[in-house]
């Protein structure tokens, strides 16, 4: 009889060992199908005409195959159609590969699912082992001791590749032990496919990989901190902007690392955020740094919700601005600065837009030259703030800087004001451009140089005063300094120096190396001795030389006179002498020359001091009979003159005014600060003084005189300043302009 092999629906084979009966197996499963409450064997024998016994094997092949199904009611079976599908079209529902083996590892079923895996018909995988079929790329070593497990009993659950033509493939292989109807083992194979899982694991896996790249190099740190403010996750970065780990930061709350004195202000903050419980961006959180530093971090925040829409606190993106808000602050500072200089300069500044032509800044000093606020000034036209012969001027050298892209300095120009005062203003125009583009303001600086035009005049004035005067000093003094050194000159062991008195007099006025009673018979000489040393010789001393036997008497070898002139007129002699030689050396007589003609030098400054002191003395009488007030005035601030005028004006002796200070004696209380400050910076030279200003005076009743003041800078011959001298005419009354002087006035 042939053998056929059959799977059952529970995946257990059987031999099956059929006639060739079609007919009555037909008849056998329709009869059950007409009948399907059941039928026992006596009833199948009656209805079909079979034997019990035939009846009975012909159903032991059918229960076997699967078709017929068998229940016991006592000692009755009953038979029923099989309710079960089969296995072969069973598995072909499945959408994971399957295929059955016996122990021989021979394929005993596949699902269509497997052999479109492996792209292979059923008739080169079913009955074939599987390392000869179509499945051979799952007869590897490693899966064929999978397989043994099975074998043995033991579930198996492994991940495999399988490569084709057009790609790989992943499964998850399980392999299940099996066991046949026979009692035979047998294993069941099942391939999940899990390639598109692999895929997104990978695609997963590259993204984790990029994001966690992204967060550990980007100069960012990434917070996450829960509905408390405290922190859940913290990115690598923290480490190198704040010093913390993120193990160290993750779990406390975020006040804990702002500064305490910000931390009250900053909760308030994040009250508020919580509050709206809504995306912020650009806020400025202050944090500590291990080291103590102060850190600023600007920080931009999504909210978190979890699954069932409870807010769960926020997501953070922050970055380290401390360094930006400093350059801020400073930025703003220079501003602020910059702004107050342009707002205080005494310079006139006036910037304008070039398309249109209207101002768009004025300064304090262009505002009151225009006699208006500055603010009221912006978006005015030119035509609408300065008077109309005043128009040229302002517009002059603009069309050059707008042309030209440059500084143009435009000419001194003769100005004059409401008041009828001639004034000196210079102008700048600056054309100011954006990215390189044309210019789009023009910015004007006018300067007033009037007092630079005045004080040029005056220092001329003051420098040819003072070149007149010199540095003078008394002639003895300069005849000692010349004797000091005369004695230091080669060869000189002794020297004396003469005033030429009337007749042509000698009076000794210094000597040094003589003996002591040299002055006593040298004091005075006359006649020959005197006309002697007058004539500038020079010769060895003998006897019936015609100099004073006291040079004899002094053991000196040689001596040597040198006349000190001034106009032509000796005002005094140099005598040296020397003991060590019979003529003094040529280079110390070179230098008793030169001190001579220093001492001519000398004498002639004492003579135009001596002039400038009997023109001074003229010059004070003349002061005191003047009809204005005369006021010298020390770099000290202290009073040094103040002619008879002045005394009666203010009603003091000059005895009662020399020596005390000008501020605090005579200038009013509520001026004293702001003029004894300019004058302070008139002696360093900072400023010049006005020309012509009016300044109160308190008199020795307290009460203020109107005083009309001019004044000029003192100096010495090396253009040093020494004080200030002013004259002032006394007003009629007191005005109101006391109160407000110019600011330059100094006292």
């Amino acid at each position: 009889m042939p053998v056929a092999k059959a799977i059952n629906s529970d995946g257990c084979r059987s031999d099956l060992y059929m006639t060739t009966y079609p007919a009555e197996i037909t008849g056998i499963l329709d009869t059950l199908k007409a009948n399907p409450r059941g039928m026992s064997v006596t009833e199948l024998s009656r209805a079909l005409a079979l034997n019990r016994n035939t009846l009975s094997r012909y159903l032991d092949m059918l229960r076997i195959a699967g078709e017929v199904e068998m229940r016991t009611y006592g000692k009755a079976k009953v038979f029923y159609p099989s309710q079960r599908v089969p296995l072969s079209a069973m598995i072909n529902f499945s959408s994971d590969g399957v295929a059955i083996l016996d122990r021989d590892l021979v394929i005993v079923q596949a699902n269509d699912r497997i052999l479109e895996i492996v792209r292979a018909g059923r008739e080169e995988v079913i009955g074939k082992p599987i390392g000869a079929s179509r499945l051979s790329a799952f007869d590897h070593p490693l899966i064929r001791a999978r397989i043994e497990d099975a074998l043995g009993g033991q579930d198996v659950v492994e991940e495999v590749r399988f490569l084709r033509p057009d790609g790989e493939l992943f499964f998850r292989m399980k392999v299940l032990p099996t066991a046949f109807n026979d009692g035979s083992p047998g294993i069941t194979i099942l391939l999940e496919e899990i390639t598109a899982q692999k895929r997104v694991e990978e695609a997963l896996r590259a993204g984790e990989a990029k994001f966690r790249a992204l967060v550990e190099d980007i100069n960012d740190v990434i917070w996450n901190v829960d509905d408390g403010w405290c922190f859940s996750y913290v990115s690598p970065k923290s480490f190198d902007l704040l010093g913390y780990a993120p193990d160290e930061m993750e779990g406390k709350p975020l006040l804990q690392f702002v500064p305490s004195p910000e931390r009250e202000h900053f909760a308030g903050k994040l009250e508020e955020a919580v509050g709206r419980r809504e995306p912020f961006s650009l806020l400025h959180i202050p944090i500590l740094h291990r080291t103590g530093r102060h850190l600023v971090f600007e920080a931009n925040g999504t909210p978190d919700f979890d699954e069932i829409g409870e807010f769960a606190g926020y997501r953070m993106v922050a970055r380290d601005v401390t360094e930006r808000r400093q350059a801020e602050r400073r930025v703003l500072g220079w501003k602020s600065f910059l702004h107050s200089v342009v707002q205080n300069i005494p310079d006139m500044v006036f910037v304008r837009e070039t398309e249109g032509g209207a101002y768009v800044l004025v300064n304090r000093a262009g505002a009151d030259f225009v006699g208006a606020t500055p603010g009221s000034l912006t978006g005015k036209q030119a035509e609408e703030i300065f008077r109309a012969d005043l128009i040229p001027f302002i517009r002059s050298g603009e069309d050059e800087a707008i042309a030209r892209r440059t500084t143009v300095a435009c000419p001194e120009c003769r100005v004059r004001m409401n008041d009828g005062e001639v004034r000196h203003l210079q102008a700048k125009k600056i054309p100011i451009a954006a990215n390189g583009g044309p210019p789009r303001y023009l910015l004007t600086i006018i300067r007033d140089v009037t007092a630079h035009v005045r004080a040029g005049a005056h220092l001329r004035e003051q420098r040819d005063f003072a070149a007149a005067l010199g540095t003078a000093s008394d002639l003895p003094s300069a005849l000692s300094i010349c004797l000091e050194a005369a004695m230091r000159a080669n060869g000189v062991d002794a020297v004396a120096v003469y005033a030429v008195g009337e007749g042509g007099r000698l009076d000794l006025t210094a000597c040094s190396g003589f003996s002591a009673a040299f002055p006593e018979g040298s004091g005075r000489l006359e006649g020959r001795a005197s006309a002697a040393l007058l004539a500038r010789s020079t010769a060895a001393l003998t006897g019936g030389e015609p100099f004073p036997v006291a040079f004899l008497e002094e053991g000196l070898s040689s001596l040597s006179s040198f006349s000190i002139t001034h106009s032509g007129t000796p005002l005094a002699v140099l005598v040296a002498g020397s003991r060590r030689h019979r003529q003094i050396p040529a280079d110390g007589y070179e230098s008793l020359q030169v001190i001579a003609a220093q001492a001519a030098n000398v004498a002639g400054r004492i003579m135009a001091q001596e002039t400038v002191r009997k023109e001074r003395d003229l010059a004070e009488r003349y002061l005191d009979v003047a009809r204005v007030m005369i006021a010298v005035i020390g770099t000290d601030g202290r009073i040094e003159r103040m002619n008879r005028t002045g005394c009666q004006v203010l009603g003091y002796r000059e005895v009662d005014l020399l020596g005390r200070n000008w501020f605090a004696t005579l200038v009013p209380p509520s001026l004293r600060p702001r003029l004894e400050a300019n004058f302070r910076r008139l002696m360093d030279g900072v400023v010049l003084p006005p020309g012509e200003e009016m300044t109160p005076l308190l008199d020795q009743d307290g009460s203020e005189i109107g005083i009309i003041w001019h004044n000029a800078v003192l100096r010495d011959e090396n253009g040093a300043i020494t004080g200030i001298v002013s004259s002032g005419t006394p007003t009629p009354s007191p005005r109101n302009e006391f109160n407000a002087p110019a600011p330059n006035h100094p006292v």
